[in-house]
């Protein structure tokens, strides 16, 4: 088995602001190196920033109200999927669809929680939930 050597490291740490409530989630797409960044901030409001391959974007807020940590996937460049917790443990879902951030929805039906992780496998999008002590549910979506 071979061994990768040196660092891996591409340049410095560099601050992207915020005052977030706990971590963030990312996804990516595209060949230029394209991302997606998520992340609640104190005042509960969800807001995403981008890095277009060059240069990263300014905070800009989704809206809401939430709590815990939100999660994303991105199938391409025109469908990134995020959700979050809100303040009632109900899980939301907002999509951009190629030229829009789609309104909030509740997901009907989905276990109260706080923690939710996502990844597209194909033309589905697999959503994990968990609360804290409890079991691990799932679902596909499309």
């Amino acid at each position: 088995m071979a061994e990768e050597a040196g660092s891996h490291q591409i340049g410095d740490w560099a601050s992207l602001g915020g005052a977030l409530e706990r971590g963030a989630a990312v996804t990516s797409w595209g060949d230029g190196g394209e991302c997606e960044l998520f992340a609640i901030h104190d005042d509960g409001q969800l807001r995403d920033r981008y890095w277009d391959g060059k240069r990263w974007h300014e905070w800009e807020s989704l809206g809401g109200t939430f709590t815990g940590q939100p999660a994303a996937a991105a199938r391409d460049a025109d469908r990134i999927d995020v959700f979050a917790f809100d303040r009632d443990g109900r899980l939301n879902h907002r999509w951009w669809d190629g030229t829009r951030w789609v309104p909030w929805e509740v997901v009907e039906g989905a276990p109260l929680g706080h923690s939710v992780s996502c990844a597209w496998s194909g033309e589905r999008l697999d959503v994990f939930v968990s609360r804290d002590g409890g079991p691990l549910w799932y679902k596909a979506l499309r």
